[in-house]
């Protein structure tokens, strides 16, 4: 996250910052990163002392992002939800043209702030556009003078120059939501060709075997060395069955997972987290322990952080979640632990064991049975009012 506090620039300066702004733009890949630059960017343009973007979902009424820059995390946490775009973000949102305001307070739109929200001055926000669709919102306040070091208003020339880092932006949240949908078509045919697969290969095997089985059922009594070939028959052809599903299911593991370490995945996770809630979140892991870990226990411990996480999103009602990676002794012992309202241990076990599939009791038995899959194992403290912590410990290779 940047300083608090920015400078702004003259004007030809000012020109060569959006071009660095710009290019900047091209490096990150994911939509978290992607909108997180976009924001960090744009306030520096300008010289901003506070930076938020503002994300709609598909139907363009309500913020589905919101990432926020110069804003320190335990502020965030204090702000609490989302904005709903109401008020000076929701004029924005409706009018969908830019707005400069030199002193909030005195705008009876500015309404509805948090008592915990950073006092905030001039205003200058303008839509992210492309192709005549709003994309979302840029909101910059406390406009910093270079010289003086004093707050003031926003210019004619802060609002053109970010008018057009918007169109830059526009274009580049575009390219990252197109290429998650890329992604997810691609799992989605990847799924269906496995499907045809199973239907046309493993099924019509498991057919030939349960056929060979059968000739050598109608046989047991008359021809016990025939019976004694087609059971070694049946035999060859399940360990067949298995190496296919084998590699099947190995076609099927999350490629986003395979590409990259533990420690990446899970930097990755807590900034989806930050551009999606305003739960503080940090990560603290031993960086040579990558190096130990096999992708095997890379992606089922992603899997498990992202399913942990996501409970504590829907449940906890937390401000505050913590990633933590260590290394003991010979072990590898992954922590997710938050400050939210917890839960009942006893009834989310009871409930696991009543449901008739792995999601009841917030996702524990599949994720427990993730850690065992390692050699590992997974605990969990949690009690009503006191917060949960999830540890899951497995073996490191030598």
């Amino acid at each position: 996250m940047s300083n608090p506090t920015t400078t702004t620039p003259d004007r030809s300066g000012q020109l060569a910052a959006l071009h660095r702004a710009a290019l900047a733009l091209t490096s990150p890949v994911t939509l978290g990163d992607v909108l997180q630059a976009v924001t960090d960017e744009s306030r520096t343009l300008v010289g901003a002392r506070y930076g938020a973007l503002g994300v709609l979902n598909e139907a363009g009424d309500q913020i589905e992002y919101f990432v926020t820059s110069g804003v320190s995390m335990e502020q965030r946490a204090h702000i609490g939800q989302l904005p709903q775009g109401k008020g000076l973000l929701g004029a924005i949102i409706k009018d969908a043209v830019p707005l400069r305001v030199d002193d909030m307070a005195q705008d009876a739109r500015a309404a509805g702030f948090h008592a915990q929200h950073p006092i905030m001055h001039s205003l200058l926000g303008v839509p992210i556009m492309a192709r005549g669709r709003v994309y979302g919102n840029l909101y910059l306040t406390d406009k910093v003078d270079t010289d003086s070091r004093a707050l003031g208003p926003f210019t004619d020339a802060d609002e053109e120059t970010l008018q057009l880092f918007a169109m830059q932006a526009a274009i580049a949240i575009e390219n990252a939501r197109l290429r998650r949908q890329s992604e997810q078509l691609a799992i989605a045919q990847e799924r269906e060709q496995f499907a045809m697969d199973l239907h046309d290969g493993i099924i019509q095997s498991l057919y030939a075997v349960g056929l060979t089985l059968d000739d050598a059922r109608f046989n047991l009594d008359d021809n016990p060395e025939l019976v004694r070939r087609r059971i070694d028959q049946a035999i060859a052809e399940m360990d067949q069955v298995i190496t296919d599903l084998r590699r099947y299911i190995m076609r099927l593991h999350p490629k986003r997972f395979t590409d990259q370490t533990l420690i990446t995945g899970l930097e990755q996770i807590a900034r989806d987290v930050r551009a999606r809630s305003f739960v503080s979140v940090t990560v603290d892991a031993d960086y040579a322990t990558s190096e130990r870990v096999t992708p095997e226990q890379t992606g089922q411990l992603l899997h498990i952080a992202r399913e942990a996480v996501s409970n504590c999103l829907k449940h906890a009602q937390a401000t505050k979640l913590s990633l933590a990676l260590h290394e003991r002794g010979n072990r590898l012992e992954l922590t997710i632990r938050d400050d939210g309202i917890g839960f009942d241990l006893d009834a989310a076990i009871e409930n696991a064991a009543g449901s008739d599939n792995s999601t009841g009791g917030h996702g524990l038995p599949n994720m427990a049975q993730r850690a065992r899959r390692l050699g590992g194992n997974l605990t969990v403290q949690s009690a009503l009012g006191e917060g949960s912590t999830l540890t899951v410990t497995v073996p490191l290779t030598a």
